[in-house]
């Protein structure tokens, strides 16, 4: 049989089927070919049920261009899908909801022509019987659970049942404190054993009980005893505590009140001694740049009635005068002169108020302007007021001296200010950048006369406030809410204490989120 081939057979109503078409030679006696004859067979669906051996299997016939030619399964006749490929053994794949195993066979012609068969198994009635073995696996694990459970309950209740008697002795014995219970000794085995050592341990613990309660009768009587004498002691050690306290009080109180005088003396001898000695060298500066600047305009006038006279200079005076850009200079000498002039009247005014501050020839009572010694102090903190602080002053133009120590004053304006500037910084300063930070930082310093006799200096800042909580410590000394190293906790109480030497009086209202005031009221002439 030679090489079979594909025929494509066109009915009359325009279906194509094809034929499988086998060649056979004729021979004659002496094994001589003397013709040929040609077989067909139409590819159908009885010709494919006739290969078939079971009855869920199924053969699907695909031509050249991979669409279906026959099939024994119906639903998939006019269905185009991808078959599994020929070089692969059979495998699992899905079918209209329906698992087969398949396998591709390629069959070629001789007119290049091809067929391709796919046989499919079923596996219905594997996953039925593969169901039913899962069925009755669980059916034998089910019944064996029940009988595990039913033996072993029976061996539980006969090994647990004395146990828990035992156990309930014990528990009940712990808990109620009742060492006359007895456990029963029904066996002889280990459970008997367990019983009769337990209830050996309930008549030791009860002996052992009984001596500890005589113990702790006699530990009792003992310890009031000695508490009583202890009691004696904390009594005189704490009077004597108080006392030490109360004298320790007063020397750190003391020693910080001296301490902060003699670094304000102290203070006060350098600035004055540097006030003294920048007073000198910038007076003579002073003095003189009106007369230098009077000679220069002097010099730079015959300049010019020279460049004026001698309009062709010689070649050496033309370089020069080139070289010196003379026009320049006599231009921007005078504003120099101008700026060194305004720099040394800053100076005097600067040496001024330190010799304001420190006051140091005016250790005794005396009328002063409270004005003066305000201002010595703002322009001695005035580097720390250019971070965006605003001061506002609203003195009262007629306020009359006052009788008192300037220095002293001094350190109190310098204290309340310092103070003021730091609670800005804390509340502003930090969040300049902030959107939300629409108000500037300020101080208000507000003077006037009051009612008997008597002035009053208002501080008001708009930064964080007081916690109500701490307003009542503030003229505690050692009392500060700042952070290690920037405060001492003695400012306020060294204002405190300079404020009534002078017969003063010195209050501070504050509101947490919107700020301070700090009021000052002295007295005109102080009393005797």
């Amino acid at each position: 049989m030679y090489p079979l081939d594909v025929v494509s057979v066109e009915k009359q109503r325009g279906q194509t089927q094809l034929v499988l078409v086998g060649t056979a030679p004729i021979k004659s006696n002496e094994e001589e070919v003397i013709g040929a004859v040609e077989i067909g067979i139409l590819i159908n669906n009885e010709f494919l049920k006739s290969l078939i051996a079971a009855k869920d299997e199924y053969l699907i016939v695909f031509n050249k261009d991979k669409t279906v030619v026959v099939s024994t399964l119906t639903s998939v006749t006019h269905r185009n899908w991808q078959l599994p490929p020929t070089s692969v053994p059979p495998m699992r794949i899905l079918l209209t909801n329906k698992h087969y195993v398949a396998k591709s066979i390629f069959l070629p012609g001789l007119s290049n022509t091809s067929l391709t068969v796919v046989l499919l198994k079923s596996l219905a009635d594997l996953n039925h019987t593969v169901q039913y073995l899962w069925l009755r696996l669980w059916g034998f694990f089910l019944v064996g659970c029940l009988i595990c459970t039913l033996v072993g309950k029976n061996i539980a209740r006969n090994i647990s049942g004395p146990l828990l008697t035992v156990a309930r002795v014990a528990q009940k014995a712990t808990q109620e404190g009742n060492f006359d219970l007895q456990a029963p000794v029904t066996r002889n085995d280990e459970v008997g054993i367990l019983a009769t050592s337990l209830n050996s341990l309930i008549r030791r613990v009860a002996e052992y009980t009984q001596e500890l309660e005589q113990a702790r009768t006699t530990l009792e009587k003992r310890v009031e005893e000695r508490t009583h004498q202890l009691l004696q002691k904390n009594q005189e050690l704490n009077l004597a505590y108080d006392q030490l306290s109360y004298a320790i009080q007063e020397l750190q109180q003391t020693q910080a009140q001296l301490i902060q005088t003699e670094k304000m003396s102290s203070l006060g001898n350098m600035v004055a001694g540097v006030a003294h000695e920048i007073n000198n060298p910038i007076s003579f500066i002073y003095g003189n740049i009106s007369y230098a600047k009077e000679y220069i305009e002097q010099l730079l006038e015959l300049l010019h009635l020279y460049k004026k006279e001698y309009p062709q200079p010689t070649a050496a005076i033309q370089t020069c005068l080139e070289k010196t850009e003379l026009d320049y200079i006599s231009e921007d000498l005078p504003k120099i002169f101008s700026s060194m002039k305004m720099g040394a009247q800053r100076i005097r005014e600067i040496v001024l108020s330190l010799r304001n501050f420190s006051r140091l020839d005016e250790s005794e009572k005396k009328a002063v302007n409270i004005h003066e010694g305000i201002d010595s102090t703002l322009l001695i903190l005035n580097h720390r007021l250019k971070e965006g602080i605003q001061v506002i002053k609203e003195y009262e133009e007629t306020l009359p001296l006052i009788e008192c120590y300037p220095a002293q004053l001094n350190q109190v304006f310098l204290n309340l200010l310092s103070n003021a500037i730091d609670a800005l910084e804390e509340s502003f300063l930090s969040n300049l950048s902030s959107e939300d930070n629409k108000v500037n930082p300020q101080i208000l310093i507000h003077t006037n006369k009051a009612a008997g006799n008597r002035i009053y200096v208002r501080i008001t800042d708009n930064g964080c406030g007081i916690e109500p909580q701490n307003q009542d410590k503030i003229f505690d000394p050692f009392f500060t809410t700042k952070e290690v190293g920037k405060g001492t906790g003695l400012g306020l109480w060294i204002c405190y204490q300079i404020i009534q030497k002078h017969q003063g009086k010195i209050e501070v209202n504050s509101l947490l989120g919107e700020g301070t005031t700090v009021t000052v009221t002295l007295p005109l002439v102080q009393k005797s």
